[in-house]
C-alpha cells in the first residue's frame, strides 16, 4: 500500500499583526496606573470643547458649557493665557437610579488656553448665552494677520 504524504495547511491569517499590535498597546497601558493623571487626558475628550478664531479684529474663544450659569464659570487671565474653569453640579432631583445610559459629566472642570503676544488682555470681554461662553481680546495691530507676498526668485 502507498504511504500517504502528510499535506499541511497553512492557515492565512491576514489579521495577526493588528493583534500583536494591539497586545503590545494593552502591556504598555498596564504601566500607566503608575501616572494616574496622564491615562484620564488620553481616554477622555477635553470639556468644554474650544472654538478659537479671529473675527474682526479679535480673537475670539468659544466654550460650550450647556446646563451652567454665568456664576458657574470663571474665567481668568494670565501672561500666559486665559483658563475657563468651573464646577457642575449634579442633578439630585432623580431618586431612583435605574439608568440605562449615563454620559453627562459633573464635577469640576479647566481649559487653558495660550494667547498670542497681541492679544489685548486689558480690554477682554466674557459674555455668556444659552449655555455658550465668549470671550474676545482685541488684537493689537502688530498682532493682526497680514499676506506676505511670496516672490519666485
Amino acid at each position: 500500500m502507498a504511504e500517504q504524504q502528510e499535506q499541511r495547511v497553512a492557515i492565512r491569517r491576514p489579521f495577526a499583526p493588528f493583534r500583536d499590535i494591539r497586545e503590545e498597546m494593552d502591556r504598555l497601558w498596564e504601566g500607566f496606573p503608575r501616572f494616574p493623571h496622564i491615562r484620564p487626558l488620553m481616554a477622555e475628550p477635553a470639556w468644554p470643547a474650544l472654538d478659537v478664531f479671529e473675527k474682526n479684529g479679535s480673537l475670539v474663544v468659544k466654550a460650550d458649557v450647556p446646563g451652567m450659569t454665568a456664576k458657574d464659570i470663571e474665567v481668568s487671565l494670565t501672561e500666559d493665557g486665559v483658563t475657563v474653569s468651573g464646577q457642575r453640579s449634579e442633578e439630585k432631583e432623580v431618586k431612583e437610579k435605574d439608568y440605562y445610559r449615563c454620559e453627562r459629566s459633573y464635577g469640576s472642570f479647566m481649559r487653558q488656553v495660550p494667547l498670542p503676544v497681541g492679544a489685548d488682555r486689558d480690554k477682554a470681554q466674557a459674555n455668556f448665552k444659552d449655555g455658550v461662553l465668549e470671550i474676545s481680546f482685541p488684537l493689537k495691530e502688530e498682532a493682526k494677520q497680514k499676506k506676505i507676498e511670496v516672490k519666485a526668485t
